[in-house]
């Protein structure tokens, strides 16, 4: 089997995971919802070189970092890589869009933030009949950033943050 058609091949499995993923995420579900549906239980996620979340602990603080947000879309622009590691394991690297609309308590207003953002995912299939999880999401980099996403992400070493914070 060629390179390429290995890459073509997992690319379904890749988006259905990430896709599923998102789902959950701006469905604002649980810390137990994502982890029964979504997640494994070492997740982790977070920014190359700067803050990371991790375990169940990490998860929840992750969740109440981004509760602020109460509309949001991530659309796939690119897949960059993907790659099978091993049984059950695959790696990939993806470049997305994003919009996020977000109220800070005590705001007057709410604010948009808008970009592009690289990242690394980890995935993982739990059992042979299973489907695949998210073992890690972590940002590698942003591009096309508006004002208040610079703002949001512009201290990756504290994970979200915002001027106001």
């Amino acid at each position: 089997m060629s390179t390429r058609t290995a890459y073509t091949a997992l690319e379904p499995v890749l988006i259905d995971t990430i896709e599923r993923y998102f789902t959950l995420l701006q469905a604002h579900a649980s810390p137990e919802e994502m982890l029964a549906g979504i997640l494994t239980e070492d997740f982790e996620t977070g920014f190359v070189g700067g803050y990371m979340w991790q375990g169940e602990a990490g998860l929840r603080d992750f969740l109440q970092a981004r509760s602020v947000f109460f509309d949001e879309s991530h659309e796939i622009l690119q897949i960059l890589d993907v790659r099978e590691d091993g049984p059950g394991a695959l790696t990939a690297r993806t470049w997305l869009h994003f919009f996020l609309r977000g109220r800070e308590e005590g705001a007057a207003r709410s604010e948009e933030y808008t970009g592009e953002a690289f990242h690394a995912w980890r995935l993982r299939r739990l059992s042979e009949d299973g489907d695949w999880r998210v073992a890690a999401q972590i940002v590698e980099g942003f591009a096309a950033l508006d004002e208040p996403a610079r703002r949001l992400f512009s201290t990756p070493d504290k994970g979200l943050r915002s001027e106001s914070t």
